[in-house]
Order: structure tokens, then sequence, then C-alpha cells
């Protein structure tokens, strides 16, 4: 088998202690900004941001907090606070709307596709260089997908919210389960 080297630093949360796994970050400066697609009819498949083909260093970590939170409804609604009293704190109060937005439906999947008792759910957000990167980690293993949804139909829109308000999105594995993420653009004054 031949020799692999890799960076031995800790990863800053659980979600990236997955050998191999691609650094969403990464990800999505690798890739250049994809056109929108023309919308058929219905709620259209979802074109989430492909993987890192290889990890480069980059500079020390960027301001990041944590929370576990119970995989319970009552935590879609504590993930909204935490990220609307997080921005506040940055300065980035413009992103706050979309933010909570894209959580409460990231944190009601796990919520809800997530076996009762597995685990808790890990929030992680990031304000990066020119983004704000959201990461969602449950113990579930269902993949998030893009669904069409009734025009009667009360859910299975969430994704499709995800997929046409973030700059990018993306799931990975974790060592824990899986982790869903999304990155957002930074407003002007704050890059």
């Amino acid at each position: 088998m031949p020799a692999t080297s890799r960076d031995t630093v800790s990863p800053p949360h659980m979600a990236d202690a997955a050998a191999g796994v691609p650094d969403p970050v990464t990800a999505w400066a690798a890739s250049p900004p994809r056109p929108r697609p023309p919308w058929a009819a219905g709620i259209p498949l979802c074109m989430h941001s492909p993987a890192a083909r290889r990890q480069p260093h980059y500079p020390p970590p960027h301001p990041s907090r944590t929370i576990s939170l119970p995989a319970t409804v009552r935590s879609v609604a504590a993930a909204r606070r935490f990220s609307e009293g997080l921005l506040a704190e940055w300065g980035l109060h413009e992103l706050a709307g979309d933010t909570a937005l894209l959580l409460s439906e990231l944190v009601t999947n796990a919520v809800v596709h997530v076996p009762d008792a597995a685990g808790d759910i890990e929030l992680a957000l990031t304000r990066a260089q020119g983004h704000l990167i959201a990461q969602v980690t449950d113990t579930g293993g269902h993949l998030p997908r893009c669904g069409e949804a009734g025009p009667d139909s009360e859910n299975g829109r969430g994704m499709w919210l995800v997929e046409q308000i973030a700059t990018r999105w993306g799931h990975r594995p974790s060592a824990r389960g899986k982790t869903v993420w999304f990155t957002l653009a930074l407003p002007a004054f704050a890059r």
C-alpha cells in the first residue's frame, strides 16, 4: 500500500474528524460559480457543489462557534436564536434572516429523519473569508435531497429553499453520521 501524508493538526470540530472528507470551504473555493439551470415545471433536483479533489493548506482557523442541541423540535428555535445572536455579535445582521431560515430547514430535517434518542445535533457557524459557513451534523444516514412537492403539500420544499438561497451547499459523511452544510456570501462591507 503506498504511503500517504496528511495534516495531523486536530480539526476544529467533530464534523471534520473523518479522514479524507473534503472540506466545504475547499470545495467552494475550488469550483467556479455554477450557472443556474432553466427550471422546468415543478421543483428541480438540487445541484449541490462537487467534492474537492485535494485538500490544500489554508490560513489559520476562522472565527467559529459550535452548539450541541438535542434532537427535538425545540432545537429548531434554539438554532435560530443561536445563529441570530452570533451573527449580531459578528456584525452580520444582513445574513440573519436567510441563515435562520436555512438552519431551520436543516435542523428540522435532522430532527425528523434521525431515529429518536440517536444523539444530539451539532451546529457550527464559521465566518470565513468572503462567506459564512453553516454545518449541521447528525447521526442519521439519510442524505438530503430535493424532491417534488405537490402544490398543496405542507412539506418537501426545505432543501429546495437551501438550493435557491445558499451560495453553495452539500453534504459529507462525518465521524458521527453526516454533515449538511451551506455557505452564504458575506455582505461587501464585511469581506
